[in-house]
């Protein structure tokens, strides 16, 4: 027999009320025989001596069995009785115990027709909590009627609070509320493409590579331009045969100026660091977070704690087998004194830190298509303090596009 078929007919045996029989004869395997004459089912025999033998039966045949036995002069006792029927009949005797199992199936219930959770999904730029604030204020909170959520009426009212939203909707999964947003595409700002422009320099560089889409270009490769220098003008006089200038066209200058560009950063780091250190037992109290409701169960030296403490939260929601969330949620405030120590901070440490924190200005300062060619860190104590300064060689774009002023 396969295993499946055996755990399916342990589970069918334990819904119908199973017992385990014990027969004592001089002929034990007689009670076998008959019960497969009588059609009783039987199963997992075993012989327990010479005379004596156990098997299991369903509930129902046990009166069928015990009338077979007394035909052959062989005397039979339950040994063991399992299963459903039994378990609801010891129930019955415990009112209490059973009154409990009511209201608690009760409350459960009533549980399920609650909010007690929500989760919001979509979102990027606008914070979760802004998205819960605004729907608790209209009427979406932990407690609220599951079945009195409008969905139309809802988004109708949050939408306008929240401009950066184009869509939103509230899914109701039993105690749980999934908040599904869309975040709204901003508008393309507008440009006009025939207004005159110049591009000009956004910072001292060795142009190395000019390329003008429209306009004249007033710098050519191995260049040194300085900040605001025209590189590529919008202002393009058309020369004739005869007359040196005919008229002078005004374009939307554009293109791209590529140079080489140098920098030199700075910034002070301190030799020194202040580090947090336990310094004594840990102290802890307790809460019960019921929906909205909080209770608080202090422990004595938590109530009015000095300055010095780190203090450590711990949420644990009560979560059913099948993820029913419960509205309980049992919180642990860790307090742990701490004193502040003074320690040294290596030098080389102190270099790194403030090595990278230039580069990664820097990195801030070039974009997305900048390159860094080079770079060299040096530093210099000054006290507590050492001064990291890095020395950069890179490669960007440093057109900038600038509206020409015309009278009109």
């Amino acid at each position: 027999m396969r295993r499946g078929e055996r755990i399916l007919q342990r589970t069918v045996a334990l819904l119908r009320g199973s017992l385990r029989v014990r027969a004592a004869s001089r002929f034990p395997e007689r009670v076998l025989n008959i019960c497969s004459a009588r059609g009783i089912p039987f199963r997992d025999p075993a012989f327990l001596g010479a005379e004596e033998l156990a098997f299991s039966i369903d509930r129902r045949d046990w009166r069928r069995l015990r009338a077979a036995c007394a035909d052959l002069d062989a005397q039979v006792h339950i040994e063991r009785a399992e299963g459903v029927p039994f378990a609801l009949g010891r129930l019955r005797r415990r009112t209490a115990l059973l009154a409990g199992l009511a209201l608690c199936l009760a409350l459960l219930a009533a549980n399920a027709c609650f909010i007690w959770d929500l989760q919001v999904e979509g979102n990027g730029a606008v914070p979760s909590e802004r998205i819960l604030r605004v729907l608790a204020e209209n009427g979406v909170r932990r407690g609220t009627f599951a079945f009195s959520v409008d969905q139309r009426r809802l988004s109708n009212r949050v939408l306008p609070e929240l401009p950066e939203l184009s869509w939103l909707t509230v899914n109701v999964r039993g105690c749980r509320a999934h908040v599904v947003v869309r975040e709204r595409v901003p508008k393309p700002e507008i440009v006009n493409e025939s207004a005159p422009t110049n591009v000009v320099s956004t910072r001292d560089a060795l142009v190395t590579e000019v390329r003008a889409l429209d306009g004249e270009a007033r710098v050519l490769p191995g260049t040194v331009v300085r900040k605001g220098q025209l590189l590529i003008s919008g202002v393009v006089e058309t020369r004739g045969v005869e007359q040196p200038v005919v008229g002078t066209r005004w374009l939307a200058g554009k293109g791209e100026v590529w140079g080489r560009t140098w920098y030199e950063l700075s910034t002070l780091i301190p030799l020194w660091e202040e580090v947090r250190t336990p310094a004594g037992e840990p102290r802890r109290s307790f809460a019960v977070l019921w929906g909205e409701n909080r209770v608080k169960f202090s422990i004595m030296g938590t109530g009015n704690l000095q300055a010095g403490y780190d203090k450590i939260i711990n949420r644990n929601q009560w979560v059913l087998p099948g993820g029913l969330v419960l509205p309980v949620t049992w919180v642990t405030e860790t307090y742990v004194p701490c004193d502040t120590v003074r320690a040294e901070r290596p030098r080389a440490e102190a270099e790194a830190l403030g090595g990278a924190a230039l580069r990664r200005y820097l990195a801030s300062q070039l974009g997305a298509d900048g390159e860094l060619i080079s770079a060299r860190t040096a530093s210099a104590a000054r006290g507590d303090w050492l001064l990291v300064t890095l020395s950069a060689e890179c490669r960007e774009q440093i057109g900038e596009t600038v509206p020409i002023p015309v009278e009109r």
